[in-house]
């Protein structure tokens, strides 16, 4: 699926030049700049085609600057002559030079960077980091994103007891980041008991003190290595390309349902499913770069969010659902009839959909996001895994909807069951048992689950992740939503403050009593079964010893 082009308002006017010798490479560079940017590149296999050209063609004055694109192993020759980008950068010092570098040729970059190549990357650096980039490098600025190889351990640590020392304690941090990383993605869960977080909360407080005492005992290197250098703040532009990017990925699995509740989703087939997220995801870009040309403000954002929403909702069903308007026949419009359920989908779908105008006002004009007890800023790797998050979210809350009206209006039409559902759905029987579920679950959502999230400032997003979608579960504060619940929600918080309030001295009452009842039983009760039975066994004893001396005195007398 291609990418959406930027606005015709901010189409850059520079040259580019692609020099590439793989032609997979070469037609995707050459695609991706043509959609994404809107200019159509000179494209060249070899130094040699774009050494003749410049020496008989003058470059376009009227498009500057002229930015050439190639591999950093590209040679004018062979082996024994300059590099492609030394050559280019002593014969037209005005060209600005974009390197792509290889793994096998990190030893370059400390050559480029002394020549004056304004951008380095690595070979398989994404489109959009790479699109942005070029726009970057066009405004004037130098992009090195690869830096060069550190210098060899014996270099930095000549003591072979502090190399070795080295080596060891950066080995013990690497399995102690790993254990921290697969703790924070299980603390992450929304289906842990209180024992099983408040167990794995000491642990990682563990493991966070011992790495902090670990590094206390690092040696020093005798050489610092060179300090990476920090390519500049990335554009507005590549941040939703990159969301867009990496959503796309995702939408690679087979989009099973592994949350708790049942998914308006389920229905559909695997090629309806992403069809419609990528139909979804289309629109969303198309809203969020409409915006971007005329960036409104914050209090607009605040006021209008459930408005945007709604058109995100009714243009992704029309243009979902357009290629089978009449499917229901000539004198029947789908479109309108799904869309009667507009108020409905609203109300139910789009209303809870959290952080609307935080997220749009961080992608149109940088403002902090605060999510989570934690602030977000832009451009960086912790704010971008928060709004793939929410991205998720939106998407999968708006395909529900525009599920929904489809099963609540003409779910029971052949047309659409053949076109749009899973075999099993086209049984009465399980079709009418999935409704009753959805139905049951937003009753059950409504009166208990929600005020409950809300009671204790839990927030529930839906993901999609490599095996499926799944839940992630946010602590955020929600103290507005709570002071707004009446009747049975807050019938419910009440209840849940009362039992907490309550738990504690019953749990008192309750083993104070059952200590009462244990002494009841052992020392008072025990003690007086014990005696009885005592009393028995001695009674037997006397007995039987009486009865041994009577046959043994019978038998002595019986002698003659």
């Amino acid at each position: 699926m291609s990418m959406s082009p930027i606005t015709a308002d901010a189409s850059p006017n520079f040259g580019l030049i692609i020099v590439e010798g793989e032609d997979v490479v070469r037609l995707g560079l050459w695609t991706g700049i043509q959609q994404q940017l809107g200019i159509e590149p000179l494209v060249f296999h070899d130094g040699h085609g774009l050494i003749t050209y410049l020496e008989n063609t003058p470059l376009d004055q009227e498009r500057t600057p002229w930015i050439v694109l190639c591999d950093a192993q590209l040679t004018v020759n062979d082996a024994t002559t300059p590099w492609l980008w030394q050559w280019l950068k002593q014969h037209y010092p005005t060209l600005r030079i974009i390197l792509t570098v290889r793994p096998a040729a990190l030893e370059l970059v400390s050559l480029a960077q002394q020549a004056g190549v304004e951008g380095i990357y690595h070979r398989n650096t994404a489109l959009s980091d790479l699109l942005a980039g070029i726009l970057a490098i066009a405004q004037g600025e130098i992009v090195h994103t690869v830096t060069p190889p550190k210098p060899p351990l014996s270099v930095l640590f000549p003591n072979p007891w502090d190399r070795w020392r080295y080596q060891v304690l950066q080995q013990g941090l690497g399995e102690m980041d790993a254990w921290l990383q697969a703790l924070d993605q299980y603390l992450g869960r929304s289906r842990l008991s209180a024992l099983e977080r408040l167990v794995c909360e000491g642990r990682h407080r563990e493991i966070r003190a011992a790495r902090w005492l670990v590094s206390r005992f690092l040696p020093h290197p005798s050489q610092a290595p060179p300090a990476p250098v920090v390519p500049p703040v990335r554009p507005q532009i590549e941040i939703i390309s990159q969301l867009v990017d990496r959503c796309l990925q995702r939408m690679q699995s087979d989009l099973l349902n592994l949350t708790s509740r049942p998914l308006e989703l389920e229905v559909l087939t695997l090629q309806q499913r992403r069809e419609l997220l990528y139909t979804i995801l289309r629109q969303w870009d198309l809203l969020v770069r409409t915006l971007q040309a005329t960036p409104p403000s914050i209090e607009f954002l605040h006021q209008r969010g459930s408005s945007l929403l709604q058109d995100l909702w009714e243009q992704s069903l029309r243009e979902f659902f357009r290629p089978y308007r009449f499917a229901l026949g000539s004198d029947a419009d789908l479109i309108e009839q799904l869309l009667t359920e507009r108020e409905t989908v609203a109300s139910v779908y789009l209303k809870p959909i959290p952080f609307v105008a935080e997220m749009l006002a961080h992608l149109l004009v940088q403002q902090p996001l605060v999510i989570h007890q934690q602030t977000y800023r832009y451009g960086t790797a912790a704010a971008l895994e928060i709004l793939d998050a929410l991205l998720d979210h939106w998407l999968l809350t708006v395909a529900n909807g525009i599920v929904y009206p489809l099963l609540n209006r003409c779910c029971y039409s052949a047309v659409i069951q053949q076109t749009f559902f899973q075999p099993q759905y086209t049984s009465t029987r399980e079709m009418e048992r999935f409704r009753n579920a959805l139905s049951w679950h937003y009753r059950w959502r409504r009166w208990v689950k929600e005020p409950q999230d809300i009671f204790e400032s839990r927030l529930v997003l839906l993901r999609l992740t490599e095996r499926g979608i799944q839940e992630l579960a946010l602590t955020v504060p929600r103290q507005q939503e709570l002071m707004q619940l009446e009747g049975i929600p807050y019938a419910l918080t009440l209840a849940l403050e009362a039992r907490d309030a309550l738990a504690p001295p019953v749990r008192a009452v309750v083993a104070w009593v059952g200590k009462g009842v244990v002494y009841l039983l052992t020392q008072v009760i025990g003690r007086g079964l014990g005696l009885i039975g005592r009393g028995i066994l001695q009674g037997i004893g006397q007995s039987v010893g009486s009865g041994w001396s009577r046959s043994e005195a019978q038998k002595t007398s019986s002698k003659p």
